[in-house]
């Protein structure tokens, strides 16, 4: 047990997409404050998206997943305490309380703790064979076991599950996936769009069984099967359970910081107490796009929140005002959305769906709620996004839209 007690500015907790954007922006508005970073990672700051994608199919060096060398982090003024967490802030005193017995001391703090994988509740799923990805660690491992499996099974047809599907079967693998829901990627596919991805999945040799979830592992040790709810037993070596995850709390729980669906903030990101901010996954913030609070766990929105928190911290004073959007490439498909694209009404189609290469707006009392493009040029991407943004009202103008040839920018209000 140590008793170092520490100083510093700003300490920041966690290690992930929001952590790292917080410690440029921090450094680029005061190049001399003192900076501690705290993590159970045992790695400096990484990207995520990668882990589920070309890392784990050998498509890119493990190197190259880092967002800086480890000689970043070796500034006088930023100190990274790797493989520690803390446990909970006394805020009123500002002083941090770290596992291993440190403390430290600190101006202001930004809770950047995102989420843990989300247990499934399966009889059986501590196994040998059965994984979770979340960290560099899990992808490790789950490419190490990979390699030697035959029939791999994905719990969840969620975003990372069908990312991950998308690898297995590039890589040469027969993955199945098993959902609860009738449809794949429900959050923010509409059922005929789902389908569609889907059936070209099928063709890339994914498999699926909808309507129906995992009841209990097989085995002794080591997983060999599944059992179904609908009784349906299927034989399998490796698991792979992506069922969301939990933001992770606990420091706030103990802290008396207020939380609900994650630690709620203000428009400046702000927790219930003053100069302790929340960012990233773990952050729940009223969104004026929705007019309601949200907690969004898509990278850009975790890129954004980071920054806008350091400045935030460092005395700017900005409220929040984004459009978080998500994106995946799965095979020779890229896809982006953002909004409503689930419970809207009407719907307009720009591009060729058949082709695989569109853009659906969800439309509610003719404005934009929101949209789903695959395919689709950048330049066209940045204006549904500002559309969407700004609820344009297309009234009288869904012919300009679905007219492929026409400039959407002229559509902008």
């Amino acid at each position: 047990m140590q008793n170092d007690r520490f100083e510093c500015n700003y300490l920041i907790i966690g290690s992930g997409v929001s952590s790292y954007f917080a410690i440029r922006e921090l450094l680029s508005i005061e190049k001399n404050s003192k900076i501690i970073v705290v993590t159970e990672d045992h790695e400096y700051p990484y990207d995520r998206p990668p882990l589920s994608k070309e890392y784990l199919r050998d498509q890119v060096r493990k190197e190259s997943l880092f967002f800086m060398s480890q000689d970043y982090y070796m500034k006088n003024n930023l100190k990274v305490i790797l493989g520690n967490r803390v446990t909970n802030i006394d805020p009123v005193e500002k002083v941090a309380y770290l596992e291993r017995g440190e403390s430290i001391k600190f101006d202001k703090a930004l809770i950047a703790t995102g989420g843990s994988p989300r247990r499934a509740g399966i009889k059986g799923e501590d196994k040998k064979g059965v994984h979770y990805l979340r960290s560099l660690a899990d992808a490790d491992s789950i490419k190490e076991e990979l390699s030697f499996s035959k029939k791999p099974l994905i719990i969840g047809g969620g975003f990372i599950g069908v990312e991950i599907a998308a690898s297995m079967a590039t890589l040469g693998k027969k993955p199945t996936i098993v959902e609860k829901r009738s449809y794949i990627w429900g959050g923010f596919l509409d059922k005929h769009v789902s389908a569609l991805i889907k059936e070209y999945f099928e063709k890339k040799g994914v498999a699926f069984r909808l309507e129906d979830s995992i009841r209990e592992f097989l085995g002794e040790e080591k997983i060999v099967g599944a059992v179904t709810e609908k009784g349906e037993t299927i034989g399998t070596d490796f698991v792979l359970i992506a069922a969301g995850i939990t933001p992770n709390i606990e420091i706030a729980l103990k802290s008396g910081i207020k939380t609900d669906n994650g630690i709620k903030v203000n428009e400046y990101l702000e927790t219930s107490h003053r100069d302790v901010y929340s960012a990233g996954d773990v952050a729940n913030v009223f969104d004026p796009s929705t007019g309601k609070m949200r907690r969004v766990e898509h990278w850009n929105n975790a890129l954004y929140t980071g920054k806008l928190a350091a400045r935030n911290m460092a005395g700017k004073h900005e409220k929040f005002d984004f459009i978080s959007t998500v994106w995946s490439d799965i095979f020779d498909l890229h896809l982006e959305s953002a909004g409503n694209t689930v419970n809207s009404g009407k719907q307009l189609v720009r591009g060729r769906i058949e082709d695989l290469s569109f853009s659906i707006v969800y439309l509610s009392d003719g404005k934009i709620e929101g949209y789903v493009a695959i395919n689709r040029p950048d330049g066209e991407i940045l204006v549904l996004n500002e559309m969407t943004k700004q609820k344009n009202d297309i009234s009288g103008k869904e012919d300009i839209f679905e007219n492929s040839d026409s400039d959407l920018k002229l559509m902008l209000s």
